[in-house]
């Protein structure tokens, strides 16, 4: 059983999903809605690693964004979290918790392995404190 002890890897996402940094908006939704998905990385030319997430893509039209005009560039957030995959899945929560953030990009040996996301760390935690119960 995965519990909150268990390494992250056991629940992260495989690998992770890039996007240009010159797609609009509206293509950003589309790969994340065609995947399932609420977040992807985004690689810049000068080698650094971004993220753009739905939220992104919501705070953008929100604040009178066009979707066919605005560019992932324009709306990522360079503050990528981190975790390694031998971390626990309850300190890697707890690091979501603090950072305010709803996604993880997974390193191993300085390369992306996966995303870990809330929706991927909550049954681990929740079937753990029922089993407590």
């Amino acid at each position: 059983m995965t519990g909150p002890d268990s390494p992250v890897r056991d629940v992260m996402s495989r690998g992770a999903i890039s996007v240009d940094e010159k797609l609009t908006l509206r293509s950003l939704a589309a790969v994340l809605t065609e995947l399932d998905i609420g977040v992807a990385l985004v690689a810049a030319p000068d080698g650094s690693v971004s993220v753009a997430s739905e939220r992104d893509v919501v705070r953008a039209l929100a604040d009178g964004a066009d979707p066919d005009e605005v560019w992932v560039a324009d709306v990522t957030s360079q503050d990528l979290v981190l975790a390694e995959p031998e971390e626990t899945i309850v300190d890697v929560a707890d690091r979501m918790s603090s950072e305010l953030v709803r996604h993880v990009a997974v390193v191993a040996r300085g390369v992306v392995v996966g995303v870990v996301s809330a929706r991927d760390l909550l049954p681990a935690l929740t079937d753990h404190a029922r089993a407590a119960q």
